[in-house]
């Protein structure tokens, strides 16, 4: 997790403040919901430690796939920016490895690798958003609504971690993976070990420009049977789900 953290700090200093966190599961409208009722004053997301161990199949996947963009609110695909690295593991049972994958855009001015005493939030105190209904086992990531504290259930608490506010869109549908194998993996890796903002920076833009090359390869062409994608172009990590994520009001 330390290392994770690191490689996300330096997409953060890279991006002046911007990165991306990805995640498995949808928020469905959620987000958006809070977005708007946040009225301008931006959504917080809050990160905190898992208490379950991780599966063996996030730990050691036998696939990891590297993601260059993401469905916008109008449904477009748009292209990550080139200082974001977001990876999952994949699934080899499905044409290349697809699998549905998000992340929540993000936005903070702190160095997200030096402790500091954040606080904590009672899990019994978050409840869904839109439903009100409790947080389920399985939630690792959920946008919130945080409830007074219910004298019924014993107090559940998780330290915040970090902290950071949705940006733009916040939360998005991921799109165009590609497998990370063979040198366009080992690409990946130098770029993981990455110690300066200059070298991630670097780094990065060669990891696009390999990956786009390499999907480009890999992608049936589009223009069959008078088919046409369209796509705009706009200037992680694999992440073992140590962190669960909850975006509140």
């Amino acid at each position: 997790m330390d290392l994770i953290l690191r490689r996300k700090e330096l997409e953060r200093r890279s991006g002046q403040g911007l990165f991306a966190w990805g995640i498995g599961n949808s928020l469905g409208v959620a987000a958006t919901l809070a977005r708007q009722e946040a009225r301008g004053n931006g959504v917080e997301v809050l990160f905190t430690p898992m208490r379950s161990a991780a599966k063996h199949a996030d730990v050691s996947p036998t696939q990891v796939l590297l993601w260059l963009g993401y469905h916008n609110e109008d449904g477009v695909e748009t292209r990550l920016p080139s200082h974001m690295v977001i990876t999952s593991r994949g699934s080899q049972g499905r044409v290349g490895g697809r699998r549905s994958h998000y992340a929540l855009l993000c936005e903070g001015q702190r160095d997200i690798t030096v402790p500091v005493n954040l606080g904590v939030i009672d899990a019994n105190r978050a409840k869904n958003f839109a439903s009100l209904n409790p947080l389920g086992a399985s939630q690792v990531t959920a946008v919130v609504r945080y409830q007074p504290a219910c004298d019924e259930l014993p107090e559940k608490h998780y330290p915040v971690t970090f902290r950071a506010k949705l940006h733009g869109a916040g939360f998005v549908r991921l799109a165009s993976p590609v497998v990370l194998e063979g040198d366009l993996a080992n690409l990946y890796h130098k770029v993981c070990k990455s110690e300066t903002v200059e070298e991630w920076l670097e780094g990065t833009a060669s990891l696009r420009q390999k990956a786009e090359e390499t999907q480009t390869r890999q992608s049936p062409q589009k223009k069959l049977f008078g088919e046409v994608l369209a796509r705009k172009t706009r200037p992680e990590e694999y992440v073992s789900p140590r962190i669960q994520i909850l975006a509140a009001v």
